[in-house]
């Protein structure tokens, strides 16, 4: 009888044991060398391909984990980085096994990482393509776009953290409280963004100098053909975030008075609320940005925070600020980039759909309906309390 048992409880068919496993946490691709590519034409005797890249991995090494990457069975930490060359994800990744006795498992990666070169070539879905199809993969990977080598970056280890990838991560997650850092872009939205034909930004890595990186920023591309076209800084972020509703905690400078003395507004809830309509074939966008929020550095001398003229002329101060940040950016996008990466297309689409099926097909570009559009910007600022601990009396 047990034996009977045994015989149908000897192991299951796809076990995969953890010490003959490869855990991938990380991935970068970078354009070719030209080293690489000369290899590839003497081995191949084909052209180049169009957007041909090196995939880098970094792998982690759990006994060095273990040993807090002190006295374990490697001098480079907790883990090592390796990279091969292909035209697609998928045979790249298998070209791995030629150099490494463990096979690559994607289920724990944390971060993708594309070189902007690679980017401006518009071949995002092919890319990301070997993520999106895997039974392996998980819909919650960072997707970052890189200045400078993503192979680089790998190799930076951060102060505390054991792991590039873990710092890129977690760096990525202090959005809601980061200055110019654009909310997380998880390759499952990005590959929604990728096939909707609509434009988009993907958050922005830059290589320092030294062992140092920076998460601020963000690539555009244009959705027609998913080729990154330009750039925005962090004060573009601080917009964008104004325009979309997606401002979190964000510490504003706004200047009050004469001499424009300084003071510093912190973000606690936003609210944008858009009312479009198609009038005399134009489409019109009113949007009003609600936000509450806290008076928290103060440099100026003599204020009265307990009068409610006082506090009346500091909101509208940062409604200003507000107003002025949200412009800029909607201007660089009608007339610089001409892109709709706030998704107002959403509005005309729900709205008007007639409308819509006439003007989607060119809603970006030069001479879309986007960049003629009109976008109205009006803000209501509420300060609830200020110094973190007095609350304001009741004033309206």
């Amino acid at each position: 009888m047990f034996s009977f048992v045994f015989l149908f409880y000897r192991g299951c068919w796809d076990l995969n044991e953890i010490e003959e496993i490869s855990f991938v946490i990380g991935t970068a691709f970078d354009p070719a060398s030209e080293m690489d590519r000369d290899e590839y034409r003497k081995e191949t005797g084909r052209q180049l391909p169009k957007g041909m890249f090196k995939m880098t991995n970094q792998v982690v090494i759990p006994g060095e984990i273990e040993s807090g990457g002190e006295g374990g069975s490697s001098n480079e930490g907790p883990f090592f980085n390796i990279s091969s060359m292909g035209m697609t994800s998928f045979k790249t990744n298998r070209n791995f096994t030629t150099r490494r006795s463990r096979p690559m498992n994607y289920e724990h990666l944390k971060i993708i990482i594309i070189n902007e070169e690679l980017a401006r070539e518009g071949i995002m879905d092919h890319l990301l393509d070997f993520f999106a199809r895997d039974h392996e993969m998980r819909r919650d990977m960072l997707v970052l776009i890189s200045e400078g080598q993503g192979y680089d970056i790998l190799e930076k280890k951060l102060p505390l953290e054991m792991m590039p990838a873990m710092s890129i991560e977690m760096i990525s997650e202090n959005a809601p409280r980061g200055h110019g850092i654009p909310q997380e872009k998880y390759i499952g939205e990005l590959i929604t963004d990728v096939l909707s034909g609509q434009s988009y930004i993907v958050p922005r890595i830059v290589d320092k100098e030294g062992d140092d990186f920076k998460v601020a920023g963000a690539a555009i591309f244009l959705g027609s053909n998913n080729k990154m076209i330009g750039l925005l800084g962090e004060y573009d972020i601080q917009g964008y975030g104004w325009v979309t509703g997606e401002m979190e905690n964000e510490a504003l400078e706004a200047y009050y008075g004469e001499n424009e003395i300084p003071f510093v507004y912190e973000n606690d809830f936003t609210q944008v609320n858009v009312d479009y309509s198609h009038i005399e074939g134009r489409d019109v966008f009113n949007l009003e940005i609600r936000s509450e929020g806290f008076f928290v550095d103060n440099w100026i001398d003599h204020i009265d925070l307990d009068s409610v003229e006082t506090l009346q002329k500091l909101e509208q101060e940062i409604g200003r600020e507000i107003e002025r940040q949200a412009t800029k950016i909607i201007k660089k996008m009608q007339t610089e980039f001409y892109a709709d990466i706030f998704k107002l297309h959403e509005e005309v689409r729900i709205n008007d759909f007639s409308h819509w099926q006439q003007v989607k097909e060119n809603w970006d570009g030069k001479d879309g309906a986007f960049s003629k559009a009109e976008i109205n910007i009006e803000t209501q600022v509420e300060i609830r309390h200020y110094m973190t601990n007095e609350e304001l009396e009741e004033r309206r």
